[in-house]
């Protein structure tokens, strides 16, 4: 009997770690018109991706230290700062004080064109918290090395892919009427854009990258491929997410990180609901100038005030199967390959 009892014990305490080798994990974070994303790999390792906005309540830090220590996160194994503005970067400090990071992403040195909002003290405080701890500068191309998954990087600095990933390298029949928006002078350029492979299941996140940029991605040769899930650009804002970029991803799902009064812009809306092949938009927050273009309230993780900061979850398999959930009220709806 004690013989049989320990067995049990044995798989009950083994049961969390047997669920974590199933799937990759991302959890997008609410930080109302910011950026912050915990991934979770089937080896659990941990990575923070941006950490949201700096306020004197500490918002945005209790939500994304509450969720990694929800699901036993003691140490993120990498935090990635996409760029240097300050609702992704300037928020990394406060979260590393709390769950602090062994290894620092970035693209290196600020743009030579962000000038704005103060992106260069954003910068430097960033690499003062740093330290001497490693940090590894990456250019597209490079892989964050992450176990049992491929996370490559596709664009940072201002840069983009010399070569097609596979799948990639078809000719791209949205460029021809395209006209991006010009660059601005912040440091959304030089945003690092990562696209993961887990088996069969794909997902590109470019962070705030800039429609020129998007275009030199995807132009004349879209050189990603498709992808399941698209983690739409810049909280859903028109200076990013072109249709020669969303349109030839041809994602099944996207996921928009917006504010309830920032992004969700309607030509964004426009662009993602006219997709070929896309099945659901789920979004953090309502869009007010949306309108009737918004997704049904069942995918809108906070859809009226007060923000109850609640996040979205996906959960992939290496079969390409994936599973989205709204985690204020647990409506849930699983892709198949």
């Amino acid at each position: 009997m004690k013989k049989l009892f320990g067995c049990i014990c044995a798989l009950v305490l083994a049961a969390p770690l047997l669920r974590a080798t199933d799937t990759l994990d991302f959890y997008v974070i609410d930080t109302e018109g910011g950026k912050a994303v915990i991934v979770q790999t089937p080896a659990g390792q941990a990575m923070l991706i941006d950490a949201g906005n700096p306020t004197r309540d500490g918002r945005d830090t209790k939500r994304i230290v509450a969720q990694a220590q929800a699901i036993g996160i003691k140490q993120f194994d990498y935090i990635l700062a996409t760029h240097y503005d300050g609702d992704h970067v300037a928020n990394i400090t406060n979260v590393d004080a709390q769950i602090p990071g062994r290894v620092f992403v970035d693209h290196g040195e600020i743009l030579s064109t962000a000038t704005a909002r103060g992106e260069r003290q954003n910068y430097e405080a960033y690499l003062k918290m740093v330290g001497d701890r490693k940090r590894m500068i990456v250019k597209p191309g490079d892989t964050i090395p992450l176990n049992g998954l491929e996370m490559t990087v596709v664009t940072a600095g201002g840069n983009v892919l010399s070569k097609p990933l596979p799948g990639g390298g078809q000719p791209n029949e949205y460029c021809a009427d395209a006209t991006p928006e010009p660059i601005d002078d912040w440091d959304n350029a030089g945003c690092v854009g990562l696209y993961c492979q887990f088996g069969k299941f794909r997902m590109l996140d470019l962070a705030d990258l800039l429609q020129m940029v998007e275009c030199k991605l995807m132009c004349p040769t879209n050189l990603v491929g498709t992808v399941d899930l698209f983690m739409v650009s810049h909280h859903g804002l028109k200076m990013s997410n072109s249709k020669l970029l969303v349109h030839a991803l041809h994602p099944k799902v996207a996921i928009m990180a917006n504010g309830p009064r920032k992004g969700g812009d309607p030509q964004v809306l426009d662009v993602l609901k006219s997709s070929p092949g896309l099945l659901d938009l789920w979004q953090s927050h309502f869009s007010p100038s949306g309108g009737d273009k918004n997704a049904p309230l069942d995918f809108i993780a906070n859809p009226a005030a007060p923000c109850e900061g609640k996040t979205i979850k996906v959960s992939a398999q290496s079969d390409g199967t994936f599973t989205v959930t709204n985690l204020r009220n647990s409506f849930s709806k699983t892709y198949k390959p």
